[in-house]
């Protein structure tokens, strides 16, 4: 699938701000796509094993929305820059996605946007072990999508997954990139 597919569909008119409707820890995310070789990819992250929160899962770069932060985009853009020091020059966002409420108490606020060819990032930070791409043809393949059986609180759960080189890409993330495919059919 082609970048420029994607670009018409989505448009940002206006930065909205933070939501104050949810319960929990509001966050934002960048959901960056590149093109690589002609076809679309989304950049993800692997979280640092040593982190408290979240280690070691798959992810798009972002975190929790601050009080200084003017919108949900400018958080999601902050976060980018810290995580893995992308700089906001090379990024234009396309579009707000929907909020996804995870089962952990964050509701997470995707941020679509563009990524130029000639940005670059840092590979590892404090907080993240790996960055990496994949395209979107692979993550809308339906067969890529595998259930693996799993324990959350104590109860045997069943979640949906995609296997990536560096490990299983599940939860949020998968939620929110499950979401944004289907929007491409």
């Amino acid at each position: 699938m082609k970048l420029a597919h994607i670009i018409s569909k989505y448009t940002l008119s206006t930065t909205l701000p933070p939501s104050k409707t949810f319960v929990g820890v509001q966050s934002a995310v960048l959901v960056p796509l590149i093109e690589l070789d002609g076809q679309a990819h989304l950049l993800l992250c692997k979280r640092n094993a040593n982190l408290r929160a979240h280690p070691s899962q798959i992810c798009f770069p972002g975190g929790k929305i601050e009080a200084q932060d003017n919108s949900v985009q400018d958080a999601a853009l902050r976060e980018t820059f810290e995580e893995i020091n992308l700089p906001r020059r090379f990024v234009t966002p396309l579009g707000q996605l929907e909020t996804h409420s995870s089962l952990s108490g964050f509701h997470i606020t995707p941020i679509l946007a563009k990524v130029e060819n000639s940005a670059t990032w840092t590979s590892t930070s404090d907080e993240v072990d790996n960055v990496f791409t994949l395209s979107l043809r692979d993550l809308m393949d339906t067969d890529q999508w595998q259930t693996y059986p799993t324990n959350f609180r104590g109860k045997a759960i069943s979640i949906k997954g995609f296997m990536t080189p560096h490990g299983l890409l599940w939860g949020a993330t998968a939620s929110i990139i499950t979401k944004f495919t289907k929007t491409l059919i």
